[in-house]
């Protein structure tokens, strides 16, 4: 029963968020924010293979929760942090060259990349909480039904 647990556990924890997640950034978006400054296709240029990194991430936390090792969520978030970091630190250049006539000029701040950067982060956070709650959510009752069982 236990390896049954464990498989339904992540396979749950994998696919629920794979529906959750895009449901909340849905709804978060529909509010006053950074990403409506700019489109979806813009934001997603940058943070592309969100679906299956977003997958392994809810695999490692919920098993580090299955486990009994929490602490390894820090491992988890650190990598996915790391590894998006030069996303975040400069979305334009990872979403590709920016139209002519968009730079700021010296000093100045290019107004596309402020929005897309905020825009990027904003989905980014809000991405990574909702898969991490989530996840965690579903470790612990599988976790739980370990227990019981």
């Amino acid at each position: 029963m236990t390896p049954v647990i464990v498989v339904a556990t992540l396979a749950l924890a994998a696919l629920g968020g794979t529906l959750l997640v895009p449901f909340v950034l849905g709804a978060a978006s529909r509010g006053a924010s950074a990403a409506r400054a700019v489109s979806l296709a813009s934001v997603q240029a940058v943070l592309r293979g969100g679906l299956v990194i977003g997958l392994l991430e809810r695999i490692a936390t919920a098993g580090c929760v299955l486990a009994g090792q929490p602490e390894g969520i820090a491992v988890v978030v650190a990598i996915k942090g790391l590894g998006r970091y030069p996303e975040l630190r400069d979305p334009v250049s990872a979403a590709g060259a920016s139209a002519p006539g968009e730079t700021g000029g010296p000093g100045q701040q290019n107004p596309r990349a402020s929005a897309l950067g905020a825009a990027v982060s904003e989905r980014f956070i809000i991405g990574t909480l909702t898969s991490l709650i989530w996840a965690v959510a579903v470790g612990a009752v599988g976790r739980w039904l370990l227990g019981v069982v």
